[in-house]
């Protein structure tokens, strides 16, 4: 199930129940009929109501998130509330539209300064419910619209015209997808060669240096290499999410080519008959940090239980 969660004012409220979700949720030619993959999720009201904190809860579990430009949308204080709830929702990386069904001018807490130009943009794009509805049900389904305005407006004849810009395309984005992995061994190798620098100055601590001192050194250690170990899980993670996000691309490009590569490896390695599990590349590569966290933990581990022993001997 999807969840939408729509930021609006107070004043629109009435429109967010009696428009805006029924809208969403009736089916094409049956309003009584709901799809159930969707769910809209609004704030309550209320004096001692916390709405910062369900706006959080709310927003980091949603999806989509609409913003709805009503009438009172300029007002200075929307910067503090619908501003909070635009600014928390592109903090997690969410699907933003924004919904003005009058063209009211767009508010100030809408606009956000490109990274490389600096110069100030809406945060997402204008659409009508037909568009939101229509981008909800994509993203759903998988579909991104990859393609520009232009290219998608072409007829079939023109498009076959410009099949060589899209294979230099397809060529150049895949080529970014190898140099990620590239990328990635390069990080694995640096955390790697890291902790086996560390793993060795445990030894040598515990081996060269004398008295209770040293342990409180090596455990100072073992924490450091933990920390060292989760980054370099959260890199992973992170590297394994970009991938797997060029691969979606690299699958819609495909689409206008004569074959599919990326599908049909895929088909094949999930293929039963194979008798084989899949493990990706991330989860595989996430074993090694692990190994090492589980060392420093059992070090550590030692280390308690030696002070421990040792507090309770000069009782």
């Amino acid at each position: 199930m999807i969840n939408v969660f729509v930021v609006h004012s107070g004043k629109d409220y009435t429109m967010v129940k009696e428009v805006i979700e029924p809208f969403l949720l009736a089916s094409e030619g049956d309003e009584n009929s709901f799809l159930p993959s969707c769910n809209i999720l609004t704030l309550e009201s209320g004096v001692d109501y916390n709405w910062k904190k369900d706006a959080a809860k709310k927003i980091k579990m949603s999806h989509a998130i609409i913003v709805v430009v009503g009438d009172d949308a300029n007002q200075p204080s929307k910067a503090g509330t619908m501003g909070w709830e635009v600014a928390r929702a592109a903090k997690f990386n969410k699907l933003i539209m924004i919904y003005n069904p009058k063209n009211n001018p767009i508010p100030d807490y809408l606009m956000i300064a490109d990274r490389f130009t600096k110069q100030k943009r809406v945060v997402a794009p204008q659409m009508s419910l037909e568009e939101i509805k229509q981008r909800i049900e994509d993203y759903v389904n998988g579909n991104y619209p990859i393609f520009s305005p232009e290219y998608a407006e072409l007829s079939t004849e023109n498009k076959l015209l410009r099949k060589g810009e899209l294979i230099d395309q397809y060529k150049m984005f895949q080529k970014t997808s190898e140099d990620l992995v590239a990328r990635r061994q390069n990080v694995n190798s640096f955390y790697l060669t890291v902790n086996s620098v560390l793993t060795a100055l445990v030894g040598v601590v515990l081996g060269v240096v004398g008295g209770s001192t040293k342990l409180i050194v090596v455990a100072f250690m073992c924490v450091a290499g933990m920390i060292l170990d989760i980054s370099w899980i959260n890199i992973l993670g992170a590297y394994g999410t970009l991938n797997a996000a060029k691969l979606k691309v690299i699958r819609i490009l495909e689409e206008q080519l004569p074959v599919t590569l990326y599908d049909a490896e895929w088909m094949i390695m999930s293929d039963k008959l194979n008798n084989k599990k899949y493990v990706s590349f991330t989860d595989s590569e996430k074993r090694i940090p692990k190994l090492f966290m589980a060392l420093y933990a059992l070090i550590l581990a030692g280390i308690s239980i030696f002070f421990v022993y040792t507090f309770i001997s000069e009782l």
